[in-house]
């Protein structure tokens, strides 16, 4: 690669794949260029100093391409090198109107029409996609892709941290929807600011809680109205089921393989191989396998109202955390129970019950025995009576 004069324009070129060249719309006389540095020759006076600047000019293209050629390594295609080059230095005024948020809503839609992800978390994007634009305003700017360096995640960080009272664990996983975003910006040949790739927010062990065997025998046996029967009985689906609310509430007949239903995890691709137990077969008959779409947030705010009206009343702590600032609170039991905690019901007992990790690894589709045992909360009498045998 290097700069090459042609008709008096100084020319970028190199090879990816293909031959590209790039007109930098710098003009030069071919008298005053030089072969083996290609770059102008020293000279004195008004010239020498023209050709100065056009020396700092090409040295600019020069250190944005060892930037990108750094960062994208074999990756790199010309069709980066030219977005980039055209933000940089010559279409600022055009690239202008290409703000942050003409992207986002790109981005957003593409993901509505492939599918790609449930509404609940295209709606988790927008809600972050609005943040971001009161931020902006507050700022009273219009953001663009390179305006998102270290200095604006910082902000952005304390803007959710103090503005808008988020701990950290919800505040790392709006800050991954929002890499997502940058990362498919990257992919798509975009001009980012890569100062994303080293933001990162660490993910604090909070008060995840499981459903004891007597607190599901209430729940089973809970008299209910014909609404509310139907939600505490999609909650036990996820608790026979061992899945996540996305992926059981697509169970369909056409997933079941013997005595196993067999579906592959939206949120990470991996396959889970369940068994058709009684009380799940029982469940997914009564609804004759057809239940109806809602969405995660109000389907937990339903699985609160059966809670408390199940007795779950008991307060409990629920910490959070805002960088090294933890925060604890009592709260009721019925409060920290969600669609979640149905998988994590499940992995609790089923390993209480005896059952191999392997085994409930290949039921619930978790990869790695780190991840399994952040799902497993002990029973605190079942861990005494445990403890004690062993030492009395």
């Amino acid at each position: 690669m290097g700069f090459i004069v042609e008709r008096n324009t100084v020319f970028f070129y190199m090879y990816l794949q293909t031959r590209f060249k790039y007109s930098t719309k710098i003009k030069v006389d071919r008298e005053d260029w030089s072969l083996k540095t290609q770059r102008p020759k020293p000279r004195r006076g008004e010239i020498g100093e023209t050709n100065r600047k056009i020396t700092h000019e090409l040295n600019e293209y020069q250190k944005v391409f060892d930037d990108l050629k750094r960062f994208y390594k074999e990756s790199l295609t010309k069709e980066i090198v030219k977005a980039k080059f055209d933000e940089q230095f010559q279409f600022a005024e055009k690239t202008k109107s290409l703000n942050y948020s003409e992207y986002f809503q790109i981005y957003i839609q593409q993901k509505k029409d492939s599918e790609s992800v449930q509404k609940d978390s295209w709606q988790k994007y927008t809600r972050l996609h609005t943040a971001i634009l009161e931020l902006q305003k507050k700022n009273k700017t219009v953001y663009r892709l390179s305006d998102f360096d270290s200095a604006f995640f910082n902000q952005l960080i304390t803007y959710f941290r103090k503005e808008k009272n988020i701990s950290d664990n919800t505040l790392r996983r709006k800050l991954g929807f929002f890499k997502s975003f940058l990362n498919w910006c990257v992919k798509n040949g975009y001009v980012v600011n890569l100062a994303f790739k080293d933001v990162k927010i660490k993910g604090r062990e909070t008060s995840h809680i499981a459903l004891s065997q007597s607190d599901l025998d209430i729940l089973e046996t809970l008299e209910l109205d014909q609404t509310k029967s139907y939600y505490r009985d999609l909650f036990l689906i996820g608790v026979y089921s061992g899945q996540r609310f996305s992926d059981y509430k697509r169970f369909d007949r056409t997933f079941v393989e013997g005595n196993n239903i067999v579906i592959r995890a939206k949120k990470t691709g991996q396959f889970s191989y369940i068994p058709l137990s009684k009380k799940l077969k029982a469940l997914l008959d009564k609804y004759d396998w057809d239940l109806h779409t809602i969405s995660g947030q109000k389907f937990n705010d339903h699985i609160h109202a059966i809670c408390k009206i199940a007795g779950f009343t008991e307060l409990v702590n629920k910490d959070r955390f805002y960088g090294s600032k933890k925060v604890t609170e009592r709260v009721p039991r019925w409060k920290l129970i969600a669609s979640h905690t149905a998988r994590r019901t499940f992995i609790t007992l089923t390993e209480q019950k005896g059952v191999s990790h392997s085994l409930i690894m290949q039921v619930t589709g978790i990869k790695s025995l780190k991840t399994l045992q952040n799902y497993i909360r002990a029973d605190k009498d079942r861990l005494s009576d445990a403890i004690l045998k062993a030492w009395d």
